[in-house]
């Protein structure tokens, strides 16, 4: 897409549709990374990053080459595919392309996918994934449409892939060369314990799958640290970071202060940061406030300003990053749960008198713990119901989740809905439950004899995800059911009573009335009805359509047995050391991956978040429902 670069742009120009070509079936394959030719203006070349299919069908990268019309169109015609390679797996793909200040194109590949880099791609020099690849597209050699060129640092190494800059990496989603010095900076999107920011040198070796940040990965704990290059700075997702966003070193002119200073940031943790590098190579650290959405990538344009793309609850959005006299915070909210006006000031185990209590039919697994939930809307506003029955809040409501054992309450969290998005907030209770504490960020706590995790600001958006309407449990298929509503000592339904109260802008449909959940424990449903109800809650939220997941599944109760993807499908994540495993091995629970990782609780887990106790009644309904398929056709 094109557009004018002012600021009041509000019209969007398509030049170029390859949705043809284009693989996009797992959520992180797709077209992935865009770079003008260092001669644009001579010769108008632009080279694409994109996922596609061989012959073989075959998940493969293209490095492709178009020429741009002087009316600003694509050539479609004009494609050129420079190089082309495949991969097992259509997760960790890198996709980052960018040129030198020697007119080199640079290939950020990842290590090829699942999890753990199971055929050790990032060390094996002969394969082209979990590296940054060079090559020169002026010339070409070998019957090739691009050269090797000749200070490759295995341009003559036996059984390596000339092709290969530095190797050992796992996805270097985003990187950048620094405009004056031309260092390379990568960011690293780490596996399950550190995100790496590297400075790639000619031939380095970063490690990966040995190596994750400063040691050894633990899904090889026996590994050699020797000749590989730690990374310039390992940052702990205890810290709440998932993915980091490699950004640029600020050479603009307009903020003098930034000047020389890598920014970057996390998908989860959203704060933006900075490092400086001193002269005697010690770094200094800063952080600016945070954004409002999770982003996905960094620009610079021709001054050297920096922008950022971001996505949420908002759409799509570019940020042009500037100064500001303070930092600036997506949204803050009171210290003290008692003065958020959520709960009553003298009590705050008790809600304040304008929210609504709900409950839902199949409630998302957390450790055991008991949960209360409460809705609030602004006053003469309404809930929008869409067609596949999710609520749509208007912007100012406010969901409230108190977590507790027994009657110890343990965290209760904000879930607020402003101009900028979905915004989450936890608050962890007095060992007196008189108050509770807002929290900068993760924690965890033993409680209860749990390993209790409080989560971050951005983890808690990697629940709340887009795909499934932000608010998760307000649909009305959770909602179909009696609640006993404490102000008024009467049993209703839910929908019934959000309907005559007025929450909803339009009457529901006959099918929004009928349509439910099931619990675990519910004595009328099969285990179809309740596994399925099950994996819709604590499963859909990133597995469907253009939800986050890296893996092509649709886990909501909507979706029929073929269409889930799952039945007698071989997982593309790794298989865990299951022999002929399946993602749902029909009528065999022990092959089955899906069943495998809800009874883990190490990185291999599912749900990946607050989820340090195995559900083992959800655990046996599930089974239960794996051993009643008979085959993949029927819709079970």
């Amino acid at each position: 897409m094109r557009f004018d670069n002012i600021a009041s742009a509000n019209q969007l120009t398509e030049v170029l549709n390859i949705d043809s070509k284009v693989d996009s079936g797992a959520n992180e394959m797709g077209l992935l990374g865009v770079a003008p030719h260092p001669d644009f203006i001579n010769n108008r070349y632009v080279f694409l990053y994109y996922t596609g299919r061989s012959a073989n069908n075959d998940i493969e990268t293209r490095i492709a080459r178009y020429k741009v019309q002087t009316n600003g169109m694509f050539d479609l015609a004009s494609e050129l595919i420079i190089l082309r390679f495949n991969r097992p797996f259509g997760n960790h793909l890198g996709g980052q392309i960018a040129f030198d200040q020697q007119g080199y194109l640079y290939i950020a590949s990842g290590d090829g996918g699942s999890g753990g880099d199971p055929l050790n791609m990032g060390q094996n020099l002969n394969e082209l994934l979990g590296k940054i690849l060079r090559i020169d597209v002026d010339k070409t050699e070998n019957g090739k449409n691009y050269a090797i060129p000749a200070d490759n640092p295995f341009a003559n190494t036996p059984n390596a892939r000339a092709e290969i800059w530095a190797y050992g990496l796992r996805n270097p989603w985003r990187f950048s060369f620094d405009k004056t010095t031309n260092d390379l900076w990568v960011g690293d999107v780490g596996q399950s314990a550190w995100e790496e920011i590297n400075l790639i040198t000619r031939g380095g070796n970063y490690g990966w799958g040995e190596m994750e940040g400063d040691s050894c990965y633990s899904g090889r704990p026996q590994c050699s640290t020797a000749n590989k290059i730690k990374p310039l700075y390992a940052i702990s997702q205890n810290s709440g970071a998932c993915s980091v966003i490699g950004g640029y070193v600020y050479r603009g002119a307009i903020y003098s202060a930034a000047y020389g200073k890598y920014f970057y940031t996390d998908y989860c943790e959203h704060t933006i940061r900075s490092i400086t590098q001193n002269a005697d190579n010690t770094l200094k650290h800063a952080s600016y406030g945070s954004f409002p959405v999770s982003i996905v990538s960094f620009a610079q344009d021709n001054q050297g300003e920096l922008l950022a793309i971001g996505q949420g609850s908002s759409g799509q959005q570019i940020y042009k990053l500037q100064a500001a006299s303070v930092n600036t915070q997506a949204g803050s909210m009171a210290n003290k749960l008692s003065d958020t006006g959520c709960v009553t000031k003298t009590k705050p185990i008790e809600a304040a008198s304008g929210l609504i209590p709900y409950a839902v039919n199949s409630p998302l697994w957390s450790d055991g713990a008991d949960k209360q939930r409460y809705l609030s809307l602004p006053n003469n506003t309404q809930i929008t119901v869409a067609s596949n029955g999710d609520f749509n809040f208007p912007i100012g409501s406010v969901l409230m989740k108190h977590f507790k054992f027994g009657e110890k309450f343990v965290e209760t969290r904000l879930f607020t809905h402003s101009k900028t998005g979905w915004q989450g907030f936890s608050y962890e209770w007095n060992d007196a439950q008189t108050e509770a504490t807002l929290l900068s960020g993760a924690k965890d706590k033993l409680v209860n004899n749990v390993n209790w995790h409080f989560p971050s600001a951005g983890q808690c958006l990697e629940c709340h995800t887009s795909a499934a309407g932000f608010s998760l449990g307000l649909e009305t298929k959770q909602l179909n059911s009696d609640l006993l509503y404490p102000a008024t000592q009467k049993t209703a339904n839910q929908l019934t009573t959000l309907a005559h109260i007025g929450m909803f802008s339009s009457p529901l449909t006959s099918e929004q009335k009928t349509e439910k959940l099931y619990s675990l424990s519910d004595t009328q449903a099969t285990s179809s009805q309740k596994a399925r109800s099950y994996l819709h809650t604590n499963c859909a939220n990133c597995h469907q359509p253009n939800g986050p997941a890296p893996v092509n599944i649709d886990l909501r109760i909507t979706a029929s047995l073929t269409q889930m993807k799952v039945c007698n499908i071989a997982p593309t994540a790794g298989d865990l050391g299951i022999v002929n495993a399946k993602i749902v091995a029909a009528g065999d629970p022990q092959k089955s991956i899906l069943l495998k990782r809800m009874q883990t609780t190490d990185n291999t887990q599912m749900p990946p978040l607050a989820h340090s106790v195995i559900d083992t009644q959800a655990v046996q309904v599930v089974s239960e429902w794996i051993t009643s398929l008979q085959t993949c056709g029927a819709d079970q």
